[in-house]
């Protein structure tokens, strides 16, 4: 695990944002996962001067950032955390609204008991606080326990929960390209991507109130409005409906069904991914 280009990146939108990094923690030790262009890249856009020699750990960009302490939390010590916790089991309650910021550079899909872990990060947070979350969506299969969707955290970090998402964004490997993720709730339809390269899912929300977390169970939304008879959530695919209804479409119908799906599934989607251009290129 490491903080790479993108979570970096996501990091200081967040400053940008509002984010005070006065006290952070780690999930796990992250590494300095930047090359030294970054890394120094880094340092400018805080106006702050990068270590020498290269720190082994990400430490460092916490404390350009603003932090005045920057903890590491894991299930064991093996990388020197201090704040020894397995996250699949509830953190201790002196733990809850005493961090500003936390992020999670890649740890989230090796945990199995994924729910517990989540309330445990947005318990720990203070009101205002930060979580920036660098994880996986797509094309990562054997990496970890799981590959997540963007309606998970759509609906886990949401007011019913006392958060709000203030940005969530597909990204390249590499850094070069991100893409804003509309909410499957506002576009009324599943937000879904099939491509053919691993890719970064990017999470930023804040902690607007202290209310009960999960006091009911999140829900994903299409299910939500079939329940509630909405009939327009999903029209935006009627247009499936209609074309293999037409005469003649039969024969073709495989192939226009795999090309349109792909299309729709796809990053080139606008109804449902917009580039975006982070405030700081590594």
């Amino acid at each position: 695990m490491s903080i790479e280009r993108n979570c970096a990146m996501l990091m200081l939108k967040a400053r940008r944002d509002g984010a005070s990094f006065g006290r952070s923690v780690m999930l796990g030790h992250q590494g300095l996962g930047l090359g030294d262009d970054a890394y120094a890249a880094f340092h400018r856009a805080c106006g702050t001067t990068p270590a020498s020699p290269r720190p082994a750990y990400a430490d460092d960009l916490f404390t350009a950032l603003g932090a005045g302490a920057v903890e590491v939390m894991d299930f064991s010590d093996y990388e020197g955390a201090r704040l020894l916790h397995d996250l699949n089991q509830p953190v201790p309650p002196e733990w809850h609204g005493a961090f500003d910021v936390v992020v999670d550079g890649g740890t989230l899909e090796h945990v199995f008991n994924v729910p517990v872990a989540l309330r445990n990060v947005m318990e720990m947070l203070k009101p205002g606080g930060r979580f920036l979350s660098a994880t996986i969506p797509n094309n990562w299969c054997g990496h970890g326990f799981y590959q997540f969707s963007p309606e998970l955290f759509f609906r886990v970090f949401s007011p019913e929960n006392g958060f709000r998402v203030e940005g969530l964004y597909m990204a390249e490997l590499d850094g070069s390209r991100w893409w804003a993720v509309r909410d499957p709730a506002s576009a009324r339809q599943r937000v879904e991507l099939v491509n053919d390269r691993p890719m970064y899912l990017l999470v930023q929300a804040v902690r607007e109130a202290v209310v009960p977390v999960f006091g009911r169970t999140p829900q994903q939304s299409d299910y939500v409005a079939a329940w509630s008879g909405d009939p327009g959530f999903g029209a935006g695919a009627a247009w499936k409906r209609r074309l293999l209804a037409l005469p003649g479409t039969r024969a073709v119908g495989s192939y226009l069904r795999r090309r349109q799906a792909r299309r729709w599934a796809s990053l080139r989607n606008t109804d449902l991914y917009s580039p975006f251009e982070p405030p700081v290129r590594l």
